[in-house]
């Protein structure tokens, strides 16, 4: 079962990539720079992240940082295991999440930059090194849609700990998650360009259930016993939008990029806005 859903992922992902009918595919990857050239006065339409503030004040104008670019780029992707993504009502999150890596993993590689690929719970679950080898996704698809992550949690603050101490190098960092943790990403955004991709189902924000139900908490596969009734769920729908909002708004604070992609929709699309 796995290997057949692995398979069409891979054969999707690889023809949506690399079809030559497509134009304009997801493989413009475009860091902040990571060798400093000379300050340049800011133009209309460029990146606001790259103004150098001490210049700007001491002119009175703005001024934007240039850089060397490297020839190649160190993309990681990380693909965040908690129980909650083993649920869908269309797709399963953990499933579109795999699709969201192949994406990513055949657009680095035609861009001819270097691929690594952590996966990650509340520790490393597994990691493969820096590759620019295509056939290296044969293995990561099956493996991304293999996890058991019932009774896994994500926990951020070590996920952030661990990037910090391990990848030294200023590299193009992709977190895939559904992002109902709360997160910190200050730090991690003084050293790496972070792309985020929220993944959800419609129905985790706005569920469609009434009366006395038994459910169960994936991460630590606790039931609990339920009345659920009208003013319980806007409350719900109220809550989730509170805390998404104020993810966006800590995103948008650290020049963090986002995009929400839902089990019903087409990644590639919101994937390509993404990154350009």
């Amino acid at each position: 079962m796995i290997e057949n859903v692995a398979r069409e992922i891979l054969v999707k992902t690889k023809r949506r990539i690399f079809s030559p009918n497509l134009g304009n595919n997801a493989t413009a990857f475009v860091g902040n720079g990571l060798d400093f050239s000379e300050l340049r006065e800011y133009h209309f339409g460029d990146d606001v992240r790259k103004i150098n503030w001490k210049a700007t004040a001491k002119s009175g104008q703005p001024y934007i940082n240039l850089f060397n670019e490297e020839r190649e780029l160190n993309v990681i992707v990380s693909f965040m295991l908690g129980g909650s993504i083993y649920f869908g009502s269309k797709r399963i999150k953990q499933e579109l999440m795999s699709e969201v890596l192949a994406l990513l993993g055949y657009s680095v590689m035609k861009n001819s930059d270097r691929l690594s690929t952590l996966f990650f719970s509340k520790h490393e679950e597994g990691y493969y090194k820096p590759t620019k080898n295509i056939a290296a996704l044969h293995e990561l698809i099956p493996t991304a849609l293999s996890f058991d992550v019932l009774e896994k949690e994500v926990n951020y603050e070590a996920f952030n700990n661990y990037v910090l101490s391990r990848f030294k190098q200023k590299s193009i960092l992709f977190i895939i998650g559904d992002f109902f943790e709360e997160v910190d990403f200050s730090l991690l955004a003084a050293k790496h360009e972070i792309y985020a991709v929220i993944v959800r189902d419609h129905f985790e924000e706005s569920p469609q259930l009434s009366g006395a139900l038994s459910l169960v908490e994936p991460s630590s596969m606790m039931q609990s016993a339920l009345e659920f009734d009208s003013t319980m769920l806007a409350r719900f729908e109220e809550e989730i939008a509170k805390k998404d909002a104020i993810l966006y708004a800590h995103f948008k604070a650290h020049n963090i990029r986002y995009t929400k992609i839902y089990t019903d929709e087409d990644p590639y699309f919101k994937l390509n806005q993404l990154v350009r």
